[in-house]
Order: structure tokens, then C-alpha cells, then sequence
């Protein structure tokens, strides 16, 4: 006996063939003209997208980034472990360990700035464009 409902594995979660400008269009109303606020609002989603797309791509530099300090910083700490020579330099390694440390966490925070900071721009370019339309249409320009 089949099953006939569908899986959640076969339904299609995109809304690639969801035209919402024709979705508007067919609710028109006398007079209204929606395509600017399709268009503006199209802009914001563009916007939402691209500083998703940001923040992620900037999540996972950072994200493999700290993997990289991890793995060095565990390589580092087995080779001097094993190394029977250091043991009256142990003061001086651990002290080379932390500025170590403090480096690659000054590394990384850097990095997370300039991805809030580029975030934060695409905000900032989409909230001008935005007001600057609004001035447009409502003839303050």
C-alpha cells in the first residue's frame, strides 16, 4: 500500500516560481499604483539578502579562522610538551603561549569588527536610498 501524503523531504521550500508583484497586480486598486512600494520593498528584501550573505560569509572566515588558531595553538603546545629540554625555560613558553594568545584573539576580533562594520554599511547605503525615495515621491527632492 502506498503512501500517499507527501514526505517532507519532497516538498520544494523555494519560492522561485512565487511572483508577488503579480500577486499585487491582481488586487489592484483604482488609482494606487503599488509597483514603487514592489519596488522599494524589493530592495529592502535585496538588502535583508545581501547582509545575510555577509554576515554569514564573515561567520564562517571567522569561524575557520579560530579552527586555525586551535589547531596551531594545540601543535605548538604538543611539540613543547614533548620537548624535555625546556623544562627550565617553562616561565619563558608559557609567556611566548600567551601573547601568542593575545595576538590571535586580537586578530580575531578584528576580524568580527570589519564584518559588523561592512554589515552595518549595507544597512546604512539601503536606510539613504530608502529616505532618498521617499523625498522623491513625495516631491521634496
Amino acid at each position: 500500500m502506498s503512501d500517499s501524503k507527501p514526505k517532507a523531504n519532497d516538498l520544494d521550500w523555494s519560492f522561485a516560481e512565487f511572483d508577488f508583484a503579480k500577486l499585487v497586480q491582481s488586487c489592484r486598486i483604482s488609482g494606487v499604483d503599488m509597483m514603487p512600494s514592489m519596488d522599494m520593498e524589493k530592495k529592502y528584501i535585496d538588502a535583508l539578502v545581501e547582509v545575510n550573505r555577509s554576515a554569514y560569509d564573515g561567520w564562517q572566515n571567522l569561524m575557520a579562522r579560530q579552527a586555525e588558531v586551535f589547531q596551531e595553538t594545540m601543535k605548538a603546545i604538543a611539540v613543547e610538551a614533548s620537548d624535555e629540554s625546556v623544562a627550565g625555560r617553562r616561565a619563558e613558553i608559557a609567556r611566548q603561549g600567551f601573547e601568542r594568545a593575545i595576538a590571535n584573539m586580537r586578530q580575531l576580533v578584528e576580524m568580527s569588527t570589519e564584518q559588523q562594520k561592512q554589515t552595518i554599511e549595507i544597512l546604512r547605503r539601503r536606510f539613504e536610498d530608502g529616505m532618498a525615495s521617499m523625498r522623491t515621491r513625495d516631491g521634496s527632492a
